[in-house]
């Protein structure tokens, strides 16, 4: 329930935190403590729980930052794509209206194999339009419509262009699905991450428990002293939640 947060619902970052206080706390313990097998062994473990939580906390922000640039790449070379292939489609189309040019039929017949669609599928997903403008530029380098291309003076670097920038915007597609790959692979990782710190502190909690001995203050403020990291956390998430529903019943 809301007002009774367990550690399962700390943030990753929490857990991470909890996990470097609870080993400090522990290690402090068997420096000044008697050697306590069962619980230092708690000790290595936190600390690795600590360093996959702190990995994937940074590895996923790192892959959204990632994400958004590649994002941003994607339609910036998307736009080189589409911009070239307006240059070239606008040229073939226009050579094919000249009333007397001799290669005005040619260019017709090269523009429809080019562009048979003309260039409506530049608003398509951008795997699919870059796929059909290879097949363009696949027509505007074939043999048979070199003389017509030399013949109407489109100029040869735009095709260049053309390819280069359809090798940029390809590379950045897959560059922007291998980020979003990376993000969902540090989501999920991180979430067994989680669920396994939880059993991890729970298996802590209940050892420690079991050190109290009837009658000794110290072993029971001793014990208190190594659960506070995680007894505290729980308890300000569960002050926050209470003013949180506080709150809403205030504004119900």
């Amino acid at each position: 329930m809301a007002n009774h947060p367990s550690p399962a619902k700390l943030s990753r970052v929490e857990k991470a935190t909890i996990s470097r206080k609870l080993q400090q706390k522990l290690v402090e313990r068997a420096q000044f403590g008697p050697a306590e097998p069962a619980l230092d062994i708690f000790i290595p473990q936190l600390d690795a729980f600590a360093l996959r939580l702190e990995s994937h906390v940074l590895g996923k922000k790192a892959a959204h930052a990632a994400l958004v640039a590649h994002g941003d790449k994607v339609e910036i070379t998307d736009e080189g794509v589409d911009t070239w292939a307006r240059h070239i489609e606008s040229f073939l189309a226009i050579e094919g209206r000249r009333r007397h040019s001799i290669f005005a039929s040619a260019a017709r017949v090269l523009s429809t194999a080019a562009f048979p669609e003309g260039l409506a599928f530049l608003d398509d997903r951008i795997p699919d339009e870059n796929a059909r403008m290879r097949a363009t530029l696949t027509v505007l380098r074939a043999p048979e419509h070199a003389s017509t291309l030399v013949g109407i003076k489109l100029p040869p670097e735009w095709i260049d262009s053309l390819e280069s920038a359809l090798d940029a915007s390809d590379q950045a597609y897959a560059d922007r699905v291998h980020a979003h790959g990376t993000q969902v692979e540090h989501v999920y990782k991180g979430q067994s991450a989680e669920a396994e710190w939880v059993h991890l502190v729970g298996r802590l909690k209940k050892y420690v428990e079991s050190r109290d001995i009837p009658g000794d203050a110290d072993r029971k403020m001793e014990n208190r002293a190594l659960l506070a990291p995680l007894t505290d956390a729980i308890a300000h998430a569960k002050a926050v939640a209470a003013t949180r529903a506080t709150r809403r019943t205030k504004k119900a």
